[in-house]
C-alpha cells in the first residue's frame, strides 16, 4: 500500500531543490556573514585619505590680501586652493619683523585694536600646530634703521615655536623694481631662514612688471597682482 504524505509537516522539514529548507537557511546565513566580514575588513576610502595640511601664513598687508577685490582673491587664498591647504592667515597690515601698529592707527592698518609684529604673530599661530608655515613680508621695515637683529630674533622664535612644521619663506615683496634696501633686507631674511632650516621660495618681484598689477593706491597688488604673486609662489613650491 503506497505510503501517504504527511500533512502539516513543519516548514523546515520541506525540501528546496533537493536540500532541506533548514540547510538552505543556514547556508544563506553563513554566506551573508562572510560578505559582511569581508566588507568590514576592507579599509574605507575616507580612512585612506590623509587630511589636508594646516598652513599658517605670517606677513604684512600683501599677505593679508589688501588690494584684492575679494578676500578669496588674495594670493594666500589662491595658493591654498591650488595646493589643497587649510589656510590660517594671521598676516596684518602695517607690520613687519620690527614694525607693529598700536593705538588709533591700528584698526585702519589691520582691522584690530593691535597689529602685532611678526614675532607676536608667530607665537599666536603656534597654538594651531600647523604642518606648514609660510612667511612673506618685511616691506614695512624698510627705513633708515637696520632691522637685522629683529630678523634674527624672529627666526629664533619661529624655530622654537614650530619645531615640527615645514617652514617656507619668500622674498621681501615690493610694488615695483626693488630698491637696494629691499634687496639687502631680502638677503638678511634669506640667510636667517636658511640658518633655521627653512625652505627659501625664490619668487623675485612679481609686481615689477608694471602698474596693471597694482590697486588704485599704487602700492598694493590688485586681483591681477595677487594672481601674479600666487603663480610665483606655486611655481617655487614645485
Amino acid at each position: 500500500m503506497p505510503r501517504s504524505r504527511r500533512v502539516g509537516a513543519h516548514w523546515w522539514q520541506h525540501d528546496w531543490g533537493g536540500m532541506p529548507v533548514w540547510g538552505v537557511a543556514l547556508s544563506a546565513v553563513a554566506i551573508g556573514g562572510l560578505i559582511a566580514g569581508g566588507a568590514a575588513l576592507r579599509p574605507s576610502t575616507a580612512a585612506e585619505e590623509a587630511p589636508s595640511p594646516i598652513v599658517v601664513f605670517l606677513g604684512d598687508s600683501y599677505t593679508a590680501g589688501v588690494g584684492a577685490s575679494d578676500k578669496s582673491l588674495g594670493w594666500v587664498n589662491l595658493v591654498g586652493e591650488a595646493e589643497g591647504w587649510r589656510v590660517r592667515n594671521l598676516a596684518r597690515g602695517g607690520t613687519g619683523f620690527a614694525s607693529e601698529v598700536t593705538g588709533e592707527a591700528a584698526p585702519a592698518a589691520c582691522g584690530r585694536a593691535d597689529c602685532p609684529d611678526f614675532g607676536e604673530m608667530a607665537l599666536e599661530g603656534s597654538s594651531l600646530l600647523p604642518d606648514i608655515v609660510v612667511i612673506s613680508g618685511g616691506r614695512n621695515d624698510i627705513g633708515d634703521t637696520p632691522v637685522d637683529a629683529d630678523v634674527d630674533a624672529f627666526f629664533d622664535t619661529v624655530a622654537a615655536a614650530y619645531p615640527g612644521s615645514r617652514i617656507y619663506v619668500t622674498d621681501v615683496l615690493w610694488h615695483q623694481q626693488a630698491p637696494e634696501a629691499v634687496e639687502r633686507l631680502t638677503s638678511v631674511v634669506r640667510d636667517d631662514a636658511e640658518r633655521i632650516g627653512a625652505t627659501w621660495l625664490d619668487i623675485g618681484q612679481p609686481l615689477a612688471g608694471g602698474g596693471g598689477l597694482l590697486a588704485p593706491d599704487g602700492i598694493h597688488p590688485n586681483d591681477a597682482g595677487h594672481e601674479a604673486i600666487a603663480q610665483a609662489v606655486i611655481a617655487a613650491l614645485g
